[in-house]
């Protein structure tokens, strides 16, 4: 989020227009005045019509759409104590305690039913649209881009992503927000030293901004393990345009250093706990890095596959533009955009495979705001601006309604089914163990509890001598001497009910699957919630 001209180009006229020689400027003055006043009034009924909708758009399939693993672990976590969340979570989970404590505190106001979880996201992704809204006027942008921020908001408002992640239970809302507030507090920062008009090395609100960003900053590094990326590229961003284009670069750069070493200060206490989790992501990891996934982050950023070419072009245009009035504010905003997304790429291609589409929809607000900045200041007719912008809003809208039709995993429904279909003295058999984590939300509300046994333990399992499954370190994997133990249950129980997996995705069954295999056959029943299998050993 930036200015796209500096100071001396906002001087020139009102309106931010030049005028064409012989017009007499008091002319001008009175319509200038209009305009403002225009703007001001409908302007609170914008924003309040983009929040509106905005929260309409969040609210379908909030409570009827199940909670997923994710969502599962979120749960558990935040209902742990919280010695144990802080303690003893962080040496088998791969993310910090710091969001499963503001669900802990949220649930207790709001309930821990689907929506009263994912209220807590729905909130932030509402005010990040707000936010965003007014980001003209935070950075105090020529009149011209007034609609900008209502464009950009709107834009947000069906972006299929933030939709998505607004409705579950997991940190990327709130991560959004405060890195949507980070942004905009620096971008307001560098607008200060780059002022055309500036005359003294100290910038207004300049200590108050940069103590705001701090805070900001470290906050985004509490909500997740691959936020110190975007820290990192905000910091080298800020540094690079105040070493190329300030006038005042000595005091410029201590004032940045102030603002980032806040955030480490911030963050400091969870430095330990990423150690520790680092080594957990870096033993094991389930994703597959190929650099067609470079596309991803900015196709999930404009809303879905299908405005990802408009967008980008209209973006690709918004910048150019921008780098031609004002260049320190374009290397801030090209190295936001660009450098995560080449950070976390690179370490996954070469070392651990962390890039996860999901980690990227910070990006969504700036992303989207520079698109409508190049539709307010690239696009010179007002009928094809608003052209393309209404069919990006109708592009996005069609990939809402596909993501409101597109199935997740469905641990309601397995929960619902084995509630049906389990008899007295059959065993419920978990495989891996962490599908505890997802079943217990569901199951914890039922009259007759099912008898649960788990491959090797419950979860979580920890420090055992043998492989654990991805980089869960709770959720060890079926060995050859696991044998012995299937055996003792099929022994007492005449059917057993596998919730996991018994074969891999070539058909071949793994440990656990070729011993109920052996002992009962093949599976009986098969049953699959999108993901969560189910299989019956036994007549």
């Amino acid at each position: 989020m930036m200015q796209m001209e500096t100071t001396q180009d906002r001087a020139g006229s009102a309106d931010g227009g030049a005028r064409a020689p012989g017009t007499a400027p008091a002319a001008t003055a009175p319509q200038a005045r209009v305009i403002r006043e225009r703007a001001a009034a409908w302007f609170p009924f914008a924003v309040a019509g983009v929040v509106a909708l905005a929260l309409l758009l969040r609210l379908p399939t909030l409570s009827s759409r199940s909670i997923w693993m994710d969502e599962a672990y979120s749960y558990w976590f935040s209902h742990l104590s919280w010695t144990d969340l802080w303690t003893k979570t962080p040496t088998y989970e791969t993310h910090p305690p710091f969001y499963y404590s503001l669900l802990k505190l949220w649930t207790a106001w709001a309930g821990t039913s689907e929506a009263g979880m994912r209220s807590l996201s729905v909130l932030a992704s509402v005010v990040t649209i707000a936010l965003t809204a007014v980001a003209p006027r935070l950075l105090r942008l020529p009149s011209r881009y007034g609609s900008a921020g209502i464009a950009a908001a709107a834009l947000l408002a069906v972006n299929e992503g933030s939709i998505e992640y607004a409705q579950q239970a997991r940190p990327y809302a709130l991560q959004t927000l405060f890195c949507t507030l980070l942004i905009l507090l620096t971008a307001s920062m560098l607008r200060r030293m780059f002022d055309a008009q500036r005359e003294h090395a100290r910038i207004g609100s300049g200590v108050r901004l940069a103590v705001l960003s701090g805070l900001a900053g470290g906050i985004v590094l509490w909500l997740h393990n691959t936020s110190p990326f975007i820290i990192f590229s905000n910091s080298v961003a800020s540094f690079a345009a105040i070493a190329l284009f300030s006038r005042y670069r000595r005091a410029d750069l201590l004032l940045a250093t102030s603002s980032l070493t806040l955030s480490l200060l911030v963050w400091s206490p969870c430095v330990p706990i990423l150690l520790i989790e680092s080594r957990t992501v870096a033993s094991a990891f389930w994703v597959t890095v190929s650099p067609k996934m470079l596309t991803w982050p900015y196709t999930l950023a404009a809303g879905g596959k299908y405005a990802f070419v408009p967008a980008a072009a209209i973006a690709a245009l918004a910048w150019l533009r921008m780098f031609r009035n004002n260049r320190g504010m374009a290397i801030y905003v090209a190295s936001m955009l660009l450098l995560p997304v080449m950070c976390i790429f690179t370490i996954s291609y070469l070392f651990t495979p962390v890039f996860i589409t999901r980690t990227f929809a910070w990006m969504a607000p700036l992303f989207l705001f520079v698109v409508s900045l190049g539709l307010f200041g690239a696009v010179p007719s007002p009928g094809l601006r608003h052209g393309l912008l209404a069919v990006l809003i109708a592009l996005g809208l069609v990939q809402c309604v596909g993501y409101y039709r597109t199935p997740t995993e469905d641990l309601r429904g397995a929960v619902r089914y084995l509630r049906d279909n389990v008899h007295a003295g059959d065993a419920v058999l978990l495989y891996p163990n962490e599908m505890e984590v997802g079943l217990h939300y569901y199951a914890r509300d039922l009259a007759t509890r099912f008898e649960l046994a788990a491959i090797p333990a419950r979860y979580p399992a920890l420090g055992l001598t043998r492989p654990y499954l991805g980089s869960n370190k709770g959720a060890p994997a079926a060995i050859e001497s696991d044998r012995a133990q299937i055996d003792a249950l099929l022994a007492t129980h005449p059917r057993v009910w596998l919730v996991g997996a018994w074969q891999d995705a070539d058909g071949v069954p793994n440990v656990v699957g070729s011993e109920l295999v052996r002992q009962r056959g093949k599976p009986a029943v098969l049953a699959d919630f999108f993901g969560i299998g189910i299989a019956r050993f036994g007549k």
